[in-house]
């Protein structure tokens, strides 16, 4: 069953006897592996039969290694199958039934790799390095690093796709950058990496081991880690750098492929799970396995350190779920719960809490504290197949009902977003927190935008070869362009009659707004000015009353005053004569007697006029008061009467234009609401074909700035 089992005839060349080796110092492959290999191994992996698709029969064509990788690795005997599966260091053990080469001939493999695996004499060795990396951190930054988010950089990732399928495979890993707007996706032999704010194809990373089925970036998304293999056969983990797509280190002596793996945050350890049920922790410095876990009974389907490096989270087939102490290997909790499969685990970003989904169809949280399970709901139906936490806290999933769904921490589906063709199988959630990306068996991946579920994009992957894309960025920007005119246009139309409309609506509403307040402003007027005339009213009338009231007495003290003054005036002349006479006779006791008499007489009269003329200029300012009083209060009953009968009259007019101006709102406001409504596709079609120039646009300068590969 394996496909590992192309190496059983390696095993069966070195069982026979012993050679003399044509040089003991420097083995070759003509000279000392070939003869060993046509003795035991061309019968199943020569030039008319290639077992697990390899052929040892030349050294050109065991450099092309077999269907599970390369079968040597220059320098390495550790990391060269034809010798370590030989040697039983590796299973399956070759071969399969037999027993081990001997210690002689085992010897001739490992010296010959060890030295660089020459062709012949006249080669030069080309001796593989052994696998080190130095990304081991001194601390653990919690939250987003300083600087800028690592993102590809321009030109150093390749645009042409390593495979191109006639359709694409299922989405079994997809990962999407912490910090920078960034997501992976596994296609057939190569990771698919996309800009998540803007949908561009931003390049392709090669995966040479198989089917991937697991990617993960490191907690300062500076690294990507791909995992995969040959079913049955072989399993490798490699960790890329995310600028530039270089590998850094290849992981995994895995005899099947790898389902699941992880880097720690300090990033000094690979985690992986595999069939094998076993939990492997290799070294990122030499590639070496620090230590095995061996406590699951089934597939390792789940793998994840917690993001502060303390924890590892582990998932199996049996609905298995194990936390462990990331340094040790020490078994921390065992949750138990899930009744079915583990498809996926995930961190919150304290790490006091860990979320498991199932196709049990659950997703439950568990607490650090005690290992207990704080909450459970059934999630999707069929079964639950993949969960991320977001950085604010909240969960996106999805599953085999094909639907994607954001959750808050009680269980509450907060958004569902629209059903995918086949069966959810992955999900992911921007670093902003703003998009969910999801794909399917079918290979459809969608992004959709938080807030309010609207899809924003679809994601191909199956991406067509760079020259292909090319033609097609071209084709859309010619097309485009000879649509964006009339659609400019369209819009331009829709958005002058939405204008037109909608002025149209608010001067309706102006007008009835007006006419109303103005009758309004009329009846209350009326109302007002009807209680001033009717209160002016008795007010002038008493005045009036006070007029009749005063007018006699004024004339009669006038009267009086002009009676006496032309007695006064007489009496005046008089005395003077009879003063005038007793003055010239003196000596007229009588005359001067009359002349006193008459002088007397004058002086009262004189003071009675002066009492008159006080009297009428009392008698005619009580008038005048009086008359001025009535004028007021005439003038106030005229002046409300006035308004009454003025304001009635703007009432009689408003009042029969009150209704058709309020009936000519709502039309108005419907032929508003419609046009307007008419823009938002307009300016859609508009924004889509921008949208479409400037993305054709972005791929056609990214095409045409590469080296011409393609």
């Amino acid at each position: 069953m394996r496909q590992l089992a192309f190496l059983c005839s390696v095993v069966t060349v070195l069982a026979g006897g012993a050679r003399v080796l044509a040089d003991a110092k420097n083995p070759t492959f003509d000279d000392d592996v070939l003869p060993i290999i046509k003795q035991h191994c061309v019968n199943c992996h020569g030039n008319d039969k290639q077992k697990g698709d390899l052929n040892l029969a030349t050294f050109a064509a065991l450099q092309k290694g077999g269907s599970s990788g390369a079968a040597v690795k220059p320098g390495d005997p550790a990391k060269s199958r034809v010798y370590t599966l030989s040697a039983h260091i590796e299973e399956p053990k070759m071969p399969p039934n037999g027993n081990k080469m001997p210690d002689a001939q085992l010897a001739v493999i490992k010296l010959w790799v060890e030295q660089g695996a020459r062709e012949n004499a006249g080669s030069k060795t080309a001796v593989m390095p052994k696998p080190t990396a130095d990304i081991g951190l001194k601390s653990i930054v919690k939250g987003r690093p300083e600087g800028p988010p690592p993102m590809p950089a321009v030109g150093k990732l390749k645009l042409d796709p390593v495979v191109t399928a006639r359709r694409p495979g299922a989405v079994l890993a997809m990962a999407t950058s912490p910090w920078a707007p960034l997501v992976a996706i596994g296609g057939q032999k190569q990771v698919i990496l996309y800009n998540t704010d803007t949908g561009a194809l931003i390049g392709f990373i090669p995966f040479e081991h198989g089917q991937i089925n697991s990617i993960k970036f490191s907690r300062n998304a500076r690294f990507l880690l791909v995992a995969g293999g040959k079913g049955g056969s072989s399993g490798k983990a490699v960790l890329y750098k995310v600028e530039n797509g270089e590998k850094v280190i290849e992981v995994g002596i895995e005899n099947d492929a790898i389902l699941a793996a992880d880097i720690s945050a300090d990033q000094t350890q690979i985690a992986v799970g595999s069939p094998s049920k076993l939990v492997r922790i290799y070294s990122t410095t030499d590639g070496k396995v620090i230590r095995e876990i061996k406590k699951h009974t089934d597939w390792v389907t789940a793998v994840e350190y917690s993001a502060d490096g303390v924890l590892l989270a582990t998932g199996d087939r049996n609905g298995g779920v194990f936390v462990w102490e990331a340094f040790t290997g020490r078994e921390y909790f065992s949750l138990r719960g899930h009744t079915a499969m583990i498809t996926d685990v995930s961190w919150r970003d304290d790490s006091n809490v860990l979320a498991t989904c199932s196709e049990d169809t659950t997703i439950k949280l568990w607490e650090m504290e005690n290992g207990g399970n704080i909450k459970n709901w059934g999630a999707h139906g069929g079964g639950a197949a993949s969960v991320q936490f977001t950085h604010d806290g909240k969960l996106a999933s999805t599953g085999r009902d094909r639907v994607t769904k954001f959750w808050d921490q009680n269980g509450t589906a907060l958004k569902t977003f629209e059903a995918f063709p086949d069966l959810g199988l992955k999900v992911a959630v921007t670093h902003d927190n703003a998009r969910v990306i999801a794909g399917d068996w079918s290979g459809v991946v969608k992004t959709w935008t938080a807030a309010d579920a609207k899809a924003v994009a679809t994601l191909d992957a199956n991406p067509l070869p760079a020259a292909e894309r090319l033609k097609k960025a071209e084709t859309a920007i010619a097309a485009a362009n000879a649509k964006i005119q009339p659609t400019q246009a369209a819009f331009d139309a829709a958005a002058l009659k939405a204008k037109q409309a909608t002025d149209a609506h608010n001067a309706a509403v102006a007008n009835v707004n007006k006419i109303n307040a103005d009758l309004a402003a009329a009846n209350k007027a009326v109302t007002d000015f009807t209680a001033a005339a009717n209160a002016a009213k008795p007010q002038m009338d008493a005045a009036k009353a006070e007029v009749d009231k005063a007018t006699p007495i004024a004339t009669a003290a006038a009267n009086k005053a002009a009676a006496l003054e032309a007695v006064v005036s007489a009496e005046t002349v008089a005395a003077k004569a009879i003063t005038d006479a007793s003055t010239k006779t003196p000596a007229n006791a009588d005359l001067v007697a009359q002349a006193k008499k008459k002088a007397d007489a004058l002086a009262a009269l004189n003071a009675e006029l002066t009492v008159a003329k006080k009297a009428q200029a009392d008698t005619a300012a009580t008038l005048k008061a009086a008359t001025d009083k009535h004028a007021a209060q005439s003038k106030a009953y005229t002046d409300a009467t006035a308004t009454v009968a003025a304001n009635q009259k703007t009432v009689a007019t408003l009042t029969p234009t009150q209704k058709p101006a309020a009936d000519a709102v709502a039309p108005a406001k419907a032929a508003a609401d419609a046009a307007n409504a008419a823009v938002a596709p307009a300016k859609a079609a508009l924004d889509a074909l921008n949208a479409e120039i400037a993305t054709a646009k972005a791929t056609l300068e990214q095409l045409k700035a590469a080296p011409k590969k393609y």
